[in-house]
């Protein structure tokens, strides 16, 4: 993995991101963010990047049961898309295929709590941040 590069955010200079960060084969790079005391982040916030980047794929799928909680292939139905668009099961499996990974951010350098940010092929506008805690989804929320 390359190193990341870290930019602080100066109207939160506790916020430090990394655009453009390669997220494994077959998916775009993603936005990564750190939270910190205002230093720039070090080599300990890297290697639980590239941790979480490595399992990926059981990150996800982990998170995919939460998008589950946010779905109803009947409310997309009455929206007007089509079903090559919706899941074609509704298992964790299935949204894990169809959810795009956008954004990591850890709530702090030891990466014990941080988010998953989403967006699904039917709702272009909201993105669906899955948190973790200790390595585990604990919870789902909608954001514009």
């Amino acid at each position: 993995m390359a190193r990341i590069n870290f930019t602080q955010d100066l109207e939160e200079p506790d916020l430090w991101a990394a655009e453009n960060v390669a997220a494994g084969e077959g998916r775009p790079p993603i936005h990564v963010m750190v939270q910190t005391d205002g230093e720039e982040p070090g080599g300990g916030a890297a290697k639980v990047v590239k941790a979480i980047i490595d399992n990926l794929d059981e990150q996800i799928l982990a998170a995919a049961d939460f998008l589950l909680d946010n779905y109803s292939y009947e409310h997309c139905k009455k929206l007007g898309l089509e079903d090559n668009q919706l899941l074609q099961e509704e298992t964790a499996e299935a949204m894990a295929e169809k959810a795009v990974l956008r954004a990591l951010w850890l709530f702090d350098e030891d990466g014990d709590g941080y988010e998953l940010w989403f967006t699904l092929p039917w709702d272009p506008v909201h993105t669906y941040d899955v948190e973790f805690e200790d390595g585990a989804p604990v919870s789902c929320s909608v954001n514009d």
